[in-house]
C-alpha cells in the first residue's frame, strides 16, 4: 500500500495513509503522512490474544485467524467516517483485508477502490476460494465443492457480517447480503497476484485487474544480514510471508530438498 501511495504522489495527488496505530512506523519510514484510526475503539474492543494458529491446521486455523475480525471491523466502522471527514478525503483506497471497511466511505457517498494485497477471494465458486488447496476443475462436483468452501468461510465470518449488517442498517445503506461481493468497489478491484499465478476464469467482474507485486524498495528497513557468507553461487531465497513464517517443519522440508542440489546457496527469511 505504501508503494501505491508513493505512485499516487508521483502523479500529484495528496496522499494520507490511514491505518491502525501499529502501522505508523512502517508508513513513516516510507516518508508518507500517517493518521491513526480507531485508537480509542481498538483500546476498548474486547480483542482476544493473537491465536496460536501456527499450531493449528485447516479450517481450525482459519477460524482462529478470524477470531478478532468482528471486533476490528466494528472498531474501524465506528471511527473511519469521522477520520475521513476530518482529513478532507476525496476518495479511498482500501485493502480487502479490512473486511467491510468500505461501508464507511459508502455511508459518506465517497468513491473507493479495493486492493487485494493478500490473495483475492473468489466468492463465485468458479475457482477454489484461496483458503483451500483444491485443484482448479470445472466439473459439476468441483464447482459444488467450491461453493461449499465459500459457504464454510462465510459461516466463519458470520460475526463480522452481523457487525457489518448492523452498521449498514444504521447508515441507511441498501446492501444485498446474499451476494458476498456486493460491497466490492464498482470502480476498481486490483490484486497483486500476477495473472499467470491465478486460476483461469471468465467470471471475474470487469473492474477486477491482475497487476503484479507492488514493490519499489523505497520503504525497506535496514536488516542485519551476513553478506560476507554469500558465495556467489545461484541463490534460492525462501520467505513464507508475515503469517506462516513459524512453520519449522516447512523450513526443514525446504532445507532438505535444496540440500540435494549442489551448486546453490539457500537463504531463509524467518522472523
Amino acid at each position: 500500500m505504501t508503494t501505491l501511495a508513493r505512485k499516487l504522489q508521483s502523479r500529484n495527488h495528496d496522499v494520507v495513509f490511514i491505518s491502525w496505530p501499529d502501522g505508523e512506523p512502517s508508513v513513516r519510514a516510507a516518508d508518507l503522512t500517517f493518521l491513526s484510526c480507531a485508537v480509542k475503539e481498538i483500546a476498548a474492543a474486547p480483542l482476544k490474544e493473537r491465536p496460536r494458529w501456527l499450531e493449528l491446521e485447516g479450517e481450525e486455523a482459519l477460524r482462529a485467524a478470524l477470531q478478532n475480525t468482528a471486533a476490528r471491523t466494528e472498531a474501524m466502522l465506528n471511527a473511519l467516517p469521522a477520520t475521513l471527514t476530518a482529513a478532507g478525503v476525496d476518495a479511498v483506497v482500501l485493502d480487502t483485508a479490512l473486511v467491510y471497511a468500505e461501508l464507511a466511505p459508502m455511508s459518506l457517498s465517497m468513491p473507493y477502490i479495493h486492493v487485494s494485497n493478500a490473495l483475492h477471494k473468489d466468492y463465485s465458486g468458479y475457482t477454489p476460494i484461496c483458503f483451500y488447496d483444491w485443484p482448479h476443475e470445472t466439473t459439476p462436483a468441483a464447482l459444488a465443492r467450491n461453493r461449499k468452501g465459500v459457504e464454510s468461510f462465510l459461516e466463519m465470518l458470520g460475526p463480522t457480517i452481523a457487525v457489518a449488517r448492523a452498521y449498514a442498517k444504521r447508515a441507511g445503506l441498501d446492501v444485498d447480503w446474499d451476494n458476498p461481493s456486493a460491497t466490492i468497489s464498482n470502480l476498481a478491484w486490483i490484486t497483486q497476484t500476477p495473472r499467470e499465478f491465478d486460476f483461469e476464469s471468465s467470471h471475474w467482474p470487469p473492474q477486477f485487474h491482475h497487476t503484479g507485486p507492488f514493490h519499489d524498495g523505497a520503504d525497506r528497513t535496514n536488516v542485519d544480514f551476513p553478506w560476507e557468507r554469500l558465495t556467489g553461487e545461484p541463490l534460492i531465497y525462501v520467505s513464507m510471508g508475515t503469517m506462516l513464517d513459524g512453520l519449522a517443519d516447512v523450513f526443514r522440508t525446504i532445507t532438505a530438498a535444496t540440500a540435494k542440489h549442489k551448486g546453490f546457496q539457500l537463504v531463509l527469511s524467518v522472523w
